[in-house]
């Protein structure tokens, strides 16, 4: 339990670089959407950097849901492209046939355009899983320091509360050895006074003391 924030701190940071080595040969699941992750940090025991944390790797999510659904709209925009060359193909000189080179030249200048747009889409797409991948061991690393700072803060406090249920019990004990004597003192005195002054009396007695009880 030697992790530590800085050198003011612990060791955590030695120790960060490891940490991050022993993710890569794991499965590790994206802690945002992990329940088990989230039992540990729901958000309002999120420290600010968890946070941030998270909401760049939401952010990643997005990017790479919007560079797909892009790159599915592009194909899309291509495939139109493609099919407008194909039906302005067999160009000649009349008037229709220069308007359909024009088209045709738009059309596959439009496409070399969007090739280079698929490309560099592709490309960043690519690089997603990988991004997403450090940001979630990045996290972790976060999350695990998080929790080393918690076993820290609980270790102290569950020493005070073992001293205080220690002194708790003595006191308790001293308590129930009082209401003991007490009790036998009791039994000794209604004995005493009950061999004195007799049954009756002592009901009577008993009546006004508790009488005198009931009107206190």
């Amino acid at each position: 339990m030697g992790l530590r924030r800085s050198k003011k701190t612990n060791a955590f940071g030695e120790l960060e670089e490891k940490i991050v080595h022993s993710l890569q040969n794991k499965n590790v699941p994206l802690l945002i959407v992990d329940e088990k992750w989230l039992e540990i940090f729901p958000e309002h025991m999120q420290s600010d950097t968890i946070r941030g944390m998270v909401s760049a790797l939401n952010a990643l999510l997005k990017k790479q849901g919007k560079q797909t659904e892009e790159i599915k709209g592009l194909k899309r925009y291509k495939s139109q492209m493609m099919q407008e060359i194909i039906e302005n193909m067999g160009a000649d000189e009349t008037p229709v046939g220069r308007l359909k080179q024009r088209k045709l030249d738009k059309n596959q200048k439009k496409i070399l355009e969007l090739n280079e747009q698929l490309q560099e889409t592709e490309d960043s797409l690519s690089d997603m899983p990988y991004q997403i991948r450090q940001a979630n061991a990045q996290l972790m690393v976060e999350s695990t320091r998080a929790c080393y700072d918690r076993f820290r803060v609980n270790k102290n406090r569950m020493k005070e509360l073992e001293e205080e249920i220690t002194e708790l019990r003595a006191k308790l004990k001293m308590k129930v050895l009082e209401e003991q004597e007490r009790q036998m003192q009791d039994e000794k005195m209604y004995a005493y006074l009950h061999s004195m002054l007799g049954v009756q009396l002592m009901e009577q007695l008993d009546q006004a003391l508790e009488q005198e009880g009931g009107n206190e």
